[in-house]
């Protein structure tokens, strides 16, 4: 279990790491990038989050590996004073990380559901004649979507969203939405399908159950939330004229004015208006969106492959270095486990010697012997 908690740790410190460096970035760039650019760096983050690409390493050192033994022994002795309680100590780290995981699971299900259901109540079929249709099949032609996608009618005041990773399904409130205003939300929603954002979601919701115990998790999965749908008005406003973009800037703000559902990252769904992203900035990133230079998409492309590159190597530091900590606390727990077995199997009792059996004792205990045949608790034998 030992193994275990410090993929954990060393995940944790990674992702943490990665995101703290795209943050910098972010801070140095200011609005130089893209969003999407942005949004792949948190991802990024989110990938060293989950997958242990230490082991990779581990797995080429075990295929090249050498005799440790001096090794670990040496650290056993450096770490003498401290590991006495670092055993237990991992014991009630295991614990406490189980206890956490599981009360994060059943909150986001509890929370889940209880969306769903209400939603669910909410929910009609769209007639096959409306116009909604119309509009979602020509944007569907338009991005080269095969995919079934349903499209539904709410009762609740919400802001458009699509949920469903197996069955994707945009749901639209019942107030009236102009025509033009329709073909943005669904073009909005349907770029988040193709994308895979709600798979992306479920990652980041996966992360925050798995490392509860770290604020920077929490940071990572609100900038996947804010970048995501930056990144998405980009690609939905990037050929539009500036008049359509204030436009549709107008129709986020009238889908906010109009919906009261507070969003939720637990929920698992994309919202077209959400509060989770700063509006002002939101609306300037829409009217300044613009395809940007060969050098920066070279420059930003360099920069992504440092990151990259930087995080394998840190994540793999991290981990050697956790991993020693862990196999010096196994060492030990198995020097002590045999010293022990030592301890109990020197405790023999003797029954019977004989005089040419001096050689194999110590003077002292040889002495102590014939003290006990004098008083017969030990038989001298002939040879």
């Amino acid at each position: 279990m030992v193994e275990y908690l410090t993929i954990i740790i060393g995940l944790s410190i990674a992702g943490s790491s990665v995101l703290l460096f795209s943050l910098f970035i972010t801070y140095l760039s200011k609005r130089t990038l893209s969003s999407k650019w942005y949004y792949r760096n948190r991802k990024l983050s989110l990938f060293f989050f989950l997958v242990p690409v230490f082991l990779v390493s581990d797995l080429l050192s075990v295929i090249n590996s050498e005799d440790v033994t001096t090794q670990y022994i040496e650290q056993s002795i450096i770490f003498q004073p401290v590991l006495s309680l670092t055993t237990a100590f991992f014991q009630v780290v295991v614990v406490v990380w189980v206890i956490g995981v599981t009360i994060s699971s059943l909150r986001f299900i509890y929370i889940f559901m209880r969306f769903t259901k209400k939603l669910k109540a909410s929910c009609f079929s769209v007639p096959k004649e409306n116009i909604v249709y119309d509009v979602l099949r020509k944007q569907m032609e338009n991005m080269n979507l095969n995919s079934p996608v349903e499209i539904v009618f709410c009762r609740l005041n919400i802001s458009p969203i699509i949920i469903g990773v197996f069955k994707p399904t945009i749901v639209l409130p019942m107030h009236d939405i102009l025509p033009d205003e329709l073909e943005m939300i669904i073009k909005h929603e349907l770029i988040h399908y193709k994308r895979k954002d709600l798979w992306v979601k479920r990652a980041a919701l996966l992360a925050t159950i798995l490392h509860w115990y770290n604020p920077f998790v929490y940071i990572l999965q609100k900038e996947i939330n804010k970048w995501s749908e930056l990144s998405c008005d980009e690609d939905v406003v990037i050929k539009m004229s500036h008049r359509e973009r204030k436009k549709y800037g107008e129709t986020i703000l009238n889908m906010i004015y109009r919906s009261n559902q507070e969003t939720n990252p637990y929920l698992l769904g994309t919202f077209f208006a959400t509060g989770q992203v700063n509006l002002r900035k939101r609306l300037l990133r829409i009217l300044e969106a613009k395809k940007v230079s060969k050098s920066i998409v070279f420059l930003s492309f360099i920069i992504f492959i440092a990151i990259g590159s930087g995080s394998v190597v840190s994540a793999n530091l991290i981990h050697k270095n956790i991993n020693r900590v862990s196999e010096v606390v196994l060492f030990k727990a198995g020097i002590d486990k045999s010293t022990e077995e030592q301890e109990e199997g020197s405790n023999y009792e003797i029954n019977s010697v004989k005089k040419s059996d001096e050689s194999k004792f110590s003077r002292e205990d040889w002495e102590e012997i014939l003290k006990q045949v004098e008083n017969g608790e030990i038989v001298l034998e002939d040879e």
